[in-house]
């Protein structure tokens, strides 16, 4: 019989509150000090004013749109099974057999001796200092994902691996 673990990984909110504030000041500040510089009688924020709107208005919704998703990981039959929720809406994107997987630790401190075929990312972070990299056969070829999981999933793993 196999070992059953789940745990969910969301992103916190409160950093995404701090950086959507941090870079509205600074757009602000941009725009105040392009509105400020004129070239031959034309002021320089009538053009750039808009440009900087939408991109802001791009950031806060990409970072937005990053806090509606979470992941679930589990281990249910000697398979790593990651999901992505939106909202009410889960989806099975990964689906790893425990045997296969090769590497897992810190991505810095992974090895390149691996012919990496695909990537992916199963975190909530864009940072992947923060995230744990995993590599793993597949019938391509070795695969790298980097995820989020706990402790206790990452020694569960490293004990069923072994």
């Amino acid at each position: 019989m196999g070992t059953m673990y789940k745990e969910i990984n969301a992103k916190k909110r409160m950093p995404v509150i701090v950086t959507i504030f941090i870079v509205l000041s600074i757009m602000i500040a941009i725009s105040n000090i392009l509105e400020t510089i004129k070239i031959g009688g034309f002021s320089l924020g009538i053009v750039t004013n808009p440009a900087i709107g939408i991109m802001t208005i791009g950031f806060i919704a990409f970072q937005v749109l990053r806090c509606r998703v979470s992941y679930k990981y589990s281990i249910i039959a000697d398979q790593l099974i990651i999901h992505r929720i939106r909202q009410n809406e889960h989806q099975a994107v990964k689906c790893i057999d425990l045997k296969n997987i090769v590497y897992i630790g810190k991505p810095f401190s992974c090895n390149e001796k691996y012919n990496i075929v695909k990537s992916n990312s199963f975190s909530c972070t864009l940072r992947k200092f923060n995230s744990l990299c995993c590599i793993y056969k597949s019938e391509e070829g070795y695969e790298k994902l980097y995820f989020q999981p706990s402790e206790k999933l990452v020694e569960k793993i490293n004990y069923l691996i072994k």
